[in-house]
C-alpha cells in the first residue's frame, strides 16, 4: 500500500498562501472603521493644537464645519484678540453662506482661515461625512450648511458633539468638554444634552 500525505513544504506553503490572502484582504473589510478612528484622532489633535494657540495668542479661534452633500469640509478661522460669540450674527452669516447673499462692499469679516492650522479646507475620507454638529449656543443640531465650534483665550471651548457617520450603522460622537478643552471619542451616535445630562 503507497499511501501519501502532505509534505511540510506543501502545508506551509498553504498556509503562507491563506496568511497573504488575509493580509491582502483584512484591511479592506475593516477600511471604514480605521477612517473614522483616523478622522476621530485628528480631530482630537486638532482640538488640542487650536486650543493652545488660542491661549498663546490671546485670540478667538473656531472650527469651521461645512456639512454640504458629497462636499463635508472642515478647517480654522481666527479673529484677532477676545472675541465673543455673537449668535445672531453667526446666524446670519449662515444664512448668508447657504444663500450666498455676501455682498461686496460689506466690511471684512471677523474671523480670517488661519493657514497656520489649515492651510485650505480638509475633506472627510470616502464614504464618510458628518451627520450632525451640536453646540450649547445652536438651537438644535444642525444636518447642513455651516456650523461653529469656539474656542477662547482662556482655554475654554464652547460645548459641542459632532457626530461623524459612514452613513449606515457606524457613528462616532467626539464631544468638546468646555472646561478642560478636551475633545472625547464615543463610539456611538450621541447628542449634547444626552451628554450634559
Amino acid at each position: 500500500m503507497n499511501r501519501r500525505g502532505f509534505t511540510l513544504i506543501e502545508v506551509m506553503i498553504v498556509l503562507a498562501l491563506v496568511g497573504a490572502l488575509i493580509a491582502y484582504g483584512a484591511p479592506r473589510m475593516f477600511k471604514k472603521q480605521n477612517n473614522i478612528k483616523s478622522v476621530a484622532r485628528h480631530f482630537l489633535v486638532l482640538s488640542r493644537e487650536i486650543r493652545n494657540k488660542a491661549r498663546l495668542s490671546n485670540s478667538t479661534y473656531r472650527l469651521v464645519i461645512q456639512m454640504e452633500t458629497n462636499d463635508e469640509k472642515y478647517w480654522v478661522e481666527k479673529a484677532n484678540g477676545p472675541t465673543p460669540i455673537d449668535i445672531e450674527a453667526a446666524e446670519k452669516e449662515r444664512e448668508e453662506g447657504k444663500n450666498g447673499d455676501k455682498k461686496e462692499d460689506a466690511p471684512p469679516p471677523l474671523f480670517q482661515i488661519d493657514k497656520s492650522l489649515s492651510k485650505k479646507p480638509q475633506s472627510l475620507p470616502d464614504g464618510l461625512r458628518f451627520a450632525q454638529v451640536e453646540t450649547v449656543n445652536t438651537k438644535s443640531p444642525l444636518s447642513s450648511g455651516t456650523a461653529y465650534i469656539h474656542f477662547f483665550p482662556e482655554g475654554f471651548v464652547e460645548a459641542a458633539a459632532i457626530q461623524i457617520t459612514d452613513g449606515n450603522k457606524l457613528t462616532w460622537t467626539l464631544v468638546f468638554n468646555p472646561l478642560t478643552g478636551q475633545a472625547d471619542i464615543i463610539e456611538k451616535a450621541q447628542s449634547l444634552k444626552d451628554i450634559q445630562r
